[in-house]
């Protein structure tokens, strides 16, 4: 049987049966995740099971630190443990060797030379790791990313792709919970690397030999009856690109934007939903072009650098524009080294003020200050696109905590005729992101003094004035109803976010700017400008 790949099925990276966020799928940061809060997780689940099942009953607790394991129950729980207990052991030793070279360096590195401990590093750490000091003479680590990806830590055994006939509104907390086997999922026990994935992928846009692929991936007859229901014989939906000499914007949900200019394609932060997910009338990844000319990621938070998405898109990429880390501290995983030990080609970094051409697009990496618990993490850019005459900044998360910087930042962009801004203004503590990354742990009235939080309204329209923005769109907060189980965020009127976001409109109102909210689809154009 030949056929396509549904534009229904869902696809879900996992490791060790986490949801593959940036965190869990790098190997040091996978490392302490697995140790400081996957495991504990599964542990407190098994010791009282009741107890996380009497949460999760009350919806206002989706997404608290409650597992919730679906049809598999409490013995999948304790079956997940025993398998990543054993298939999890470099993982685990790598986190346990982390935190002994930290706290050998808290106890020796007081501004003596770090060159003796080199010979305590455990083989885990050898040939991986630079013992440094900061300006202000702390010890610490720095990791050569490029080489984790070479070491056990890696555990591509540990790498799953799942597969669903269609998007489950039912979907536990990609934080909280792991993704279970369960009736209805096609797991393929592949690495994410893996160009099998590729010639799955493909079958969106292309019909397959669904037993002959079926066979490659090594499935026995009771998953290829699940693997069948994935495809369909009906053709795909063709993308009509944009031939206006103008151009076009989509707007795909939360902060994934296709910017359209004589087919010349740009998206943004590509984290897309499906067709038949309950929520109809939204672009979804089958309303891509077939080949996507520029993919701009402004940071590695999950909601922005989604695995899921790219992955599905690897060989329909041209380039992959993504910020600069620093380099090695585990805060500011590296971006490019990811991508491309999980196959990517062409990935292109960009530091502060850096710009690329690429075909008739000009892609520049603006500064981007806030939602990162003030810890010192660079690989975040505000992406100005220039195409077709027109500037669109891409704020994202950002907040305006020093205005100042956007009036430098005005003198070199030019126009600017769309102004993207979220206003995710309460944001989650610190901890929720970072705190298994921490050497030691904070009090939680400074986890949420530092918590991942956007702007307000006001200081989003004093930014837009700074930057003279004609037009004002408020996005990424969360709440597209396909995204809340990677989110944990739905439409609430009352939220503080939309109640910020009708007082930016009314302040932009009263300077003539229209200031729009983007939820679930919108499609807009604009003519071509003269080059400035």
């Amino acid at each position: 049987m030949r056929a396509y790949l549904s534009p229904a099925t869902v696809v879900q990276p996992l490791v060790h049966r986490w949801y593959a966020v940036p965190f869990v799928a790098a190997p040091h940061t996978g490392a302490l995740n697995l140790v400081k809060r996957h495991l504990p997780a599964l542990r407190g689940y098994l010791k009282n099971p009741q107890q996380h099942a009497r949460a999760l009953a009350d919806p206002s607790m989706f997404g608290a630190p409650f597992i919730d394991p679906g049809p598999a129950g409490p013995q999948g729980v304790a079956d997940l443990l025993e398998r990543t207990l054993a298939a999890g052991e470099a993982r685990i030793r790598l986190a346990e060797d982390i935190d002994t070279m930290r706290a050998t360096l808290a106890k020796n590195g007081d501004g003596r030379a770090l060159a003796p401990l080199y010979q305590d590093l455990p083989p885990s750490l050898r040939g991986t790791t630079e013992l440094v000091y900061d300006t202000a003479n702390n010890a610490g680590l720095r990791f050569f990313e490029s080489l984790l990806y070479r070491t056990p830590a890696t555990e591509p055994h540990a790498q799953t792709v799942s597969l669903l006939e269609r998007h489950d509104q039912a979907q536990p907390f990609v934080y909280s919970s792991p993704v279970l086997p369960a009736p209805g999922r096609t797991d393929l026990q592949v690495p994410f690397a893996s160009e099998l994935l590729d010639e799955l992928f493909a079958a969106r846009l292309r019909p397959v030999d669904v037993e002959e692929l079926a066979a490659k991936f090594g499935l026995d007859e009771d998953a290829r009856a699940g693997f069948r229901r994935l495809f369909t014989e009906q053709e795909p939906r063709r993308y009509a690109p944009n031939r206006t000499g103008g151009v076009r914007m989509q707007y795909f949900g939360h902060a994934s934007v296709l910017l359209d200019h004589d087919g010349f394609t740009v998206l943004t932060d590509p984290t897309l939903g499906y067709d038949g997910d309950g929520f109809e009338g939204h672009f979804t990844i089958a309303d891509l072009p077939e080949t996507i000319d520029v993919v701009v990621l402004s940071h590695g938070h999950s909601d922005h650098f989604s695995l899921e998405t790219l992955l599905q898109l690897r060989r329909r990429i041209g380039t992959i524009v993504v910020p600069q880390s620093s380099g090695g501290s585990l805060a500011d995983i590296g971006l490019r080294s990811m991508l491309e030990h999980f196959g990517f080609r062409n990935v292109v970094e960009l530091a502060d003020m850096q710009s690329l051409q690429a075909g008739p697009a000009t892609i520049t990496a603006l500064p981007f200050l806030g939602e990162h618990g003030e810890l010192d993490i660079r690989a975040k850019m505000v992406p100005m696109v220039r195409l077709g005459g027109r500037g669109f900044l891409f704020a994202t998360d950002t907040s305006p905590i020093d205005p100042t910087l956007y009036d430098l930042v005005a003198r070199e962009i030019g126009t600017v005729d769309a102004l993207f801004i979220g206003l995710e203004c309460v944001g989650a503590p610190l901890t929720w992101l970072y705190g298994p990354l921490l050497d030691t742990p904070i009090s939680r009235e400074h986890s949420l003094e530092r918590g991942l939080k956007g702007s307000f309204a006001e200081p989003a329209d004093q930014l837009a004035q700074r930057l003279g923005a004609q037009q004002i769109f408020v996005y990424a907060l969360g709440i597209e109803p396909w995204l809340k189980h990677l989110t944990g965020c739905w439409f609430d009127p009352e939220a503080e976010q939309l109640r910020q976001e009708v007082i930016l409109r009314d302040l932009a109102g009263q300077r003539g700017v229209r200031s729009e909210l983007l939820y679930l689809t919108a499609e807009r154009s604009w003519p071509t400008a003269p080059q400035h």
